[in-house]
């Protein structure tokens, strides 16, 4: 039975006379057709898009054959979804996280039920699970239950632990599959305010009953990344129960098969299966038997195997006519007569292909002798020698050869020339020189030349041969999806082509031949097109003729192309590696692939191109979503090929022990440079679940701090903390908020972080002590600021703000009275000092050039010097005096400062200040009182000073230097002395 999406019904009651069949309208009523299931002995239950059931049963026989159409109803009628809209008249709608997939029937699975005559019909929506009863006489549902709430409470509990609102998941319901009592159920989730990461899930339910709970569920290892057109990928995914003591399952879309299991104890059993230019029809299950229709190898069937690893055991059931054409045929042009004049050549070249078509046609004897004359094994292998040389050769010789069986070349095909394709069609040429690839390398590992490569040289650096073979696979990989985009994108591709070929100077004199057969003949220089979709389009933008809407979606196509080849490549690139790997080789120098090239026309350097063209023309000139949509996916597509390539790159040479070389060092940074720049401009357009999604892959902690904190969005940032702890990403995001300048974001900072935050502020010693006062540890806090406030030298006004926070902070501890009083008293010393600078003479300040607010801290023998110098000529007792008090902060122990000498100065200094020498000798005492040097004596003496400690002896006053010749004057030493004799005898000192 098939169904047309206007409800045409045709039946065929025997499949093998396909002319005879009858034709009904089953009366939709305007509505479009979703699925038919078949419902056997019933018929099939037909599903439309507007949740619409309909049972289609074919009666009679012969000429009376016909189909009845019947109405089950409708799977949601006026109830369906009350729970749903009773929620939004209470709480408000959430119309934020609905999507129209999830209103239309995703899935109908048909059952035996308990009566033999009848079937248990299973309807998956969006929310709802149905179950109906269904037989010949009656239909009736059995119980309609919200599954999509039942998951949405698993999902919080298990993928996020709790962590975030069910009423915040974007939820898809997406396959289901019965087990005997049990129902299977395929869903995926979405949290947006945690990560762009989509989680597939299983959960079974046991439907003896009404379900409320799931009986098991299961996280899978497989995720997908959230972008605008996921709900259609998603839409893809089905998945078949095989196995319910394994709980073996494959998922499938429609170009990839992933096995896996459903249970938690075998998780690890996860693998995909991917096949290139591959398109999986339909799916299903025969005797336990996975069975795939496929577009490339027919119908095939999939075995896991369980020795070591997860694997697949392909077989193919039916192949497609490509496949049906004898291997021999591939390099059959060259006749026996031929290949024996080419076995006999003196020309090496053409033995070893003789030896390759030999061994082609099952001839090993005689393609090993012909080797082992030409190449004998006591040739030692070497960088560049002939063998390699030979081998690189006849690879490219192949990937590039002319179709001898297109007249059109007959001008052109070298008279020795082994054709690896008879085929007339491009596609299939392509293919044909695949395969021959193949041959090739299975003929060098069969007759043991394989092992023996060594490597070339080529752009400038030592190649290993078994690399350049494997840069002609993915070429022609390339070269297979270029020629399907190639239709889809006919325009865009036929411009480029040509100037591609003027860039290689191609010309043919046979005016048959296309651009396209010129081009892809050459493979090996597939890469050219990159450089001529850049070209293009850098033409087209410059160009004042063409406007900004056509270079827009002109650079979109050239994406499409790029994105295309680029896949393809990197599903040739996930296939088996051991194809083309040399265990005997050991190279240590580091090998840039072809895809990493970066010389002017490298496809790297077009790469770049390409994503600059995007982000500076394409995306800004945008003027509807759906074209910025589809750009922004194409960036992201680039983006990832660029980062994964150089990120490979870096962990090869890592992975050669060079992870501690300059050369690596380098790399790194470089590597770090480029990927910013590469995801910034996500962050630029507000793209941020690609940005997201990209940096959580390539580990970018700047992108994901600054996308963070633009977004204002702490949980996210939280999140990150967690997943990304044991990377150093919490320490990362520390110093951003210090590079920043953003101290206060920093310091608010939530508990499960100050672990990390205490450990972080050891190495930044002047923000501990807020982070200190925020854990209510004051003493730790004052202890920090005394420090800072001792430390600091470069401005006066922080260290009265150090000393002051350090002095409060330990009167707020709560500690003892000792431990207080130890910090305060030292508190107290430094602010003396800096109040004795504080205090210093306005004159002194403007002479010497220091701003009351940016002066920087100076030393006590600073401002002793200050106080007694030059600048400060209105000094006063008190001003000395203060200078003598400072000599207290001077360290006694320092070797470089003599404190009784800095005494001795300053005494001088005071001397200095008065004219002695024309002082009148007739009253010492009455005469001398008016001298600084006396004044300050008394005022010191008034303040409780001792004198005696705190004046410098006679002699040692009289015979300083300092006082010049003064100190040679009677008169002045009789005053002093007379001086000194009468403080004498005021003290009491004998």
């Amino acid at each position: 039975m098939a169904m047309s999406p206007e409800g045409v019904i045709r039946y065929w009651s025997n499949a093998a006379h396909e002319e005879s069949y009858i034709e009904i309208n089953a009366g939709l009523q305007g509505h479009e057709g979703h699925s038919l299931t078949q419902a056997l002995p019933l018929g099939c239950i037909l599903t439309t898009t507007t949740n619409a059931l309909y049972l289609m049963t074919p009666i009679g026989s012969g000429r009376q054959l016909s189909v009845t159409c019947r109405s089950l109803g409708t799977s949601q009628g006026m109830l369906a979804g009350i729970g749903r809209r009773m929620s939004s008249f209470m709480f408000g709608s959430s119309a934020s996280h609905s999507n129209s997939f999830s209103q239309s029937i995703e899935r109908v699975h048909v059952s035996d039920g308990n009566n033999v005559d009848g079937k248990m019909l299973h309807v998956l929506t969006g929310v709802h699970l149905q179950v109906w009863s269904i037989s010949d006489d009656e239909q009736k549902i059995l119980f309609d239950v919200n599954i999509d709430k039942i998951f949405r409470d698993y999902m919080c509990e298990v993928i996020w632990e709790d962590e975030c609102d069910p009423v915040d998941l974007h939820t898809w319901m997406i396959d289901l599959q019965v087990n005997g009592d049990d129902v299977m159920i395929m869903a995926a989730c979405w949290n947006l305010d945690i990560s762009s990461t989509i989680y597939f899930v299983f959960g079974s339910l046991d439907m003896r009953g009404v379900p409320q709970s799931l009986s098991s569920f299961t996280v899978i290892k497989h995720t997908a990344i959230y972008n605008e057109g996921i709900e259609k990928k998603l839409a893809q995914y089905r998945f078949l129960f095989l196995d319910a003591a394994l709980s073996l399952a494959y998922v499938h879309t429609s170009d990839t098969i992933l096995c896996l299991s459903v249970s938690e104890a075998n998780q690890e059993m996860e693998n995909t299966f991917k096949h290139t230019n591959e398109k999986i029809l339909g799916a299903g299950c025969c005797d336990g038997q996975a069975i795939f229709f496929t577009k490339a190898h027919g119908l095939l069937t999939i075995t896991a195997t369980f020795e070591n690893d997860f694997t697949f055991d392909l077989t193919s059931l039916t192949v497609n006519e490509s496949a049906w054409k004898d291997e021999s045929a591939i390099l059959s042009t060259v006749g026996p007569e031929q290949l024996l004049d080419m076995s006999m050549s003196t020309d090496d070249n053409q033995r070893i292909k003789a030896a390759f078509l030999l061994c082609m046609r099952k001839n090993i004897k005689d393609a090993q002798a012909i080797v082992d004359e030409v190449l004998p094994s006591s040739i030692l292998p070497g960088h560049d020698c002939f063998l390699d040389r030979l081998v690189v050769s006849l690879s490219r010789q192949l990937v590039d050869d002319f179709p001898a069986s297109d007249p059109r070349w007959a001008e052109s095909v070298p008279k020795d020339m082994v054709s690896a394709s008879s085929s007339l069609i491009l596609h299939h040429q392509l293919e044909d020189k695949i395969k021959a690839l193949q041959y090739f390398i299975a003929f060098l590992k069969t007759v043991g030349l394989w092992n023996r490569m060594h490597s070339i040289a080529a752009d400038e650096q030592r190649v290993p041969t078994c690399r350049v073979l494997r840069e002609h696979a993915e070429k022609l990989a390339a070269a297979v999806a270029l020629c399907e985009l190639h239709r889809v994108h006919s325009a865009v591709v036929d411009s480029v082509i040509k100037t591609a070929l003027t860039k290689r100077s191609a010309v043919s004199s046979n005016s048959a031949l296309t651009p396209q057969d010129l081009f892809y003949r050459e493979v090996s220089k597939l890469d050219d097109i990159f450089w001529a979709l850049v070209q293009t389009e850098q033409n087209l933008i410059q160009s004042d003729s063409v406007t900004h809407i056509d270079a827009v979606t002109f650079l979109s196509k050239a994406n499409s192309v790029f994105e295309g080849v680029l896949r393809a490549i990197s599903v040739f690139r996930q296939g088996p590696k051991d194809e083309f790997e040399q265990p005997t080789l050991q190279l240590q120098e580091e090998y840039v692939t072809w895809t990493a090239c970066k010389h002017k026309t490298g496809l790297k350097t077009m790469l770049l191109a390409q994503h600059s063209l995007t982000v500076q023309h394409g995306i800004p000139e945008c003027i509807d979503r759906h074209t910025r949509a589809t750009l922004i996916c194409q960036l992201v597509s680039l983006t990832e090929f660029l980062l994964t390539e150089e990120s490979e790159r870096v962990d090869s040479v890592k992975t050669r022990g060079g992870d501690g070389s300059e050369r690596y060092a380098d790399m790194v940074k470089a590597y770090e440079k480029d990927r910013y720049r590469l995801i910034q401009p996500f962050l630029q357009f507000e793209a941020y679940v690609e940005a997201a999604a990209l940096a959580e892959k390539y580990l970018d902690f700047r992108i994901l701090t600054q996308m963070c904190d633009d977004t204002d969005n702490r949980e996210k940032l939280e999140h990150y903390m967690k997943l990304f702890s044991n990377k150093g990403f919490p320490q990362f995001v520390f110093n951003w908020y210090l590079s920043e300048g953003k101290q206060a974001k920093l310091m608010n900072q939530s508990m499960s972080q100050h672990k990390e935050l205490t450990a972080f502020l050891q190495s930044h010693y002047n923000l501990s002590w807020l982070h200190q006062i925020n854990m209510h540890d004051f003493i730790g806090a004052a202890e920090v600021l005394k420090s800072l406030g001792q430390q600091e030298e470069s401005n006066l006004a922080k260290r009265k703000t150090f000393l002051s926070l350090a002095k409060l902070s330990a009167l707020a501890s709560g500690e003892s009275e000792e431990t207080v009083k130890q910090i305060t008293e030292e508190v107290n010393l430094e602010q003396e000092i800096v109040l004795h600078q504080e205090s210093l003479p306005h004159d002194v300040l403007v002479a010497e050039g220091l701003d009351t607010e940016y002066m920087p801290v100076l030393s006590p023998e600073e401002l002793v010097d200050l106080y007694i110098g030059e600048s400060n000529s209105a000094a006063t007792e008190y001003d000395f005096r203060k200078a003598l008090d400072l000599l207290v902060f001077i360290d006694k122990s320092d070797s470089e400062t003599d404190v009784e000498s800095l005494k001795l100065k300053i005494w001088c200094a005071v001397i200095l200040r008065d004219s002695w020498t024309d002082m009148d000798t007739d009253d010492p005492l009455e005469k001398s009182k008016d001298t600084l040097f006396y004044k300050t004596i008394e005022h010191a003496f008034y303040d409780g000073v001792d004198i005696k400690d705190y004046l410098p002896s006679v002699q040692e006053l009289l015979s300083c230097e300092q006082l010049g010749d003064l100190r040679h004057n009677p008169s002045f030493k009789y005053l002093v002395k007379v001086g000194y004799q009468h403080i004498q005898t005021i003290l009491g000192i004998d």
